[in-house]
């Protein structure tokens, strides 16, 4: 495995606009066929047709894994004891005010010899980029901001804005050959 660059991408977006079905479309996107809808390691194709050694987390740190393993460690380490080793890991959270579970996430990344992006999804006709200031302060690599399509009920606009849309644009080039 050639690897080009690691990146643990920590998916935010607010409570109610479909993270989960968003995901799933990358996912869909990303492996040529329906989402299995679940956690797990998989082999990704970028656009590029790379292929990308990848634990995809589909729901939020907050709704499935903080309060069964305690810490972001733990829970990386209880689901996937390779996670050290592959090229990318994604895991959605909630938007916190205080930021607490960020900075976890964040050193679990440099723990793990990742590089930490900040990917925040907006649904297209909303603006709350005051609602993400704590979050973008954090010590992150890198920060992606991506318009995720129209605003309308979240497995409409998914299914609207089609899996090209979902691939967070242009922003995993760094996934790419160089």
């Amino acid at each position: 495995m050639r690897i080009s660059r690691r990146l643990f991408v920590v998916l935010l977006a607010n409570n109610d606009h479909g993270k989960s079905t968003l995901m799933n479309a990358l996912v869909a996107q990303a492996l040529g066929t329906a989402s299995p809808g679940r956690k797990g390691a998989r082999t990704l194709i970028s656009p590029w047709g790379r292929e990308i050694d990848s634990y995809i987390f589909v729901r939020s740190y907050q709704e499935k894994e903080k309060k069964a393993h305690g810490s972001v460690l733990k829970a990386l380490d209880a689901n996937d004891s390779s996670w050290r080793k592959r090229e990318l890991i994604i895991l959605p959270s909630h938007r916190s005010q205080s930021g607490a579970d960020l900075n976890k996430m964040i050193e679990a990344t440099h723990v793990g010899g990742y590089d930490a992006v900040c990917a925040t999804l907006f649904i297209e006709g909303t603006d709350q980029r005051n609602r993400f200031a704590t979050a973008w302060s954090k010590n992150w690599d890198e920060r992606w901001i991506t318009v995720a399509g129209p605003r309308l009920a979240p497995r409409r606009a998914a299914s609207r804005t089609g899996p090209d849309r979902v691939w967070l644009r242009n922003d995993w080039r760094s996934l790419a050959p160089p």
